[in-house]
């Protein structure tokens, strides 16, 4: 049966094990710090749909000829027609969906919104790790300062 984590009295391992702590944690600081990156190029990407979303719909774009996009490298000439007033909304892993200029609007909006506030969380988680880094790093330079005191006085 697994246990839970259980708590660990940093100054009671050695300078080795507090080595291993910290490069565990760095590891942790480094997958959150990518993962931060990615969710914000995510929220960039929703943020640009959305505008683009506004710009399509106006008016003065009905009849407009376009590039629409097949794929990242494909794009095949198109023509913006607003009396049809339905969009196709990418909804990620090559799923498109069809909808209405304001419920694309709110969709990409509901996303930019829980983008945030994941970024937000995973912020505050990289705050709290790296604080974890500073206290091992604090325990590590007393514990070599004591070692290094202990050494010269025998």
């Amino acid at each position: 049966m697994a246990e839970g984590n259980k708590a660990v009295d940093l100054t009671s391992l050695s300078l080795e094990q507090l080595s291993e702590v910290i490069k565990q944690l760095d590891s942790e600081l480094e997958y959150l710090s990518t993962s931060y990156g990615q969710l914000g190029r995510a929220q960039l990407k929703f943020r640009e749909c959305l505008a683009n979303v506004n710009d399509a719909v106006r008016a003065e774009n009905d009849g407009k000829e376009v590039l629409v996009p097949l794929t990242s490298s494909l794009y095949v000439p198109g023509k913006l027609n607003l009396g049809n007033s339905k969009l196709l909304v990418d909804i990620g892993t090559g799923y498109y969906v069809e909808k209405s200029a304001g419920e694309a609007t709110e969709y990409y909006k509901r996303k930019c919104e829980y983008l945030a506030s994941s970024i937000e969380n995973l912020n505050n988680a990289i705050d709290a790790k790296s604080v974890q880094i500073r206290a091992v790093q604090n325990i590590m330079q007393q514990k070599a300062t004591a070692t290094t005191a202990a050494t010269k006085s025998s």
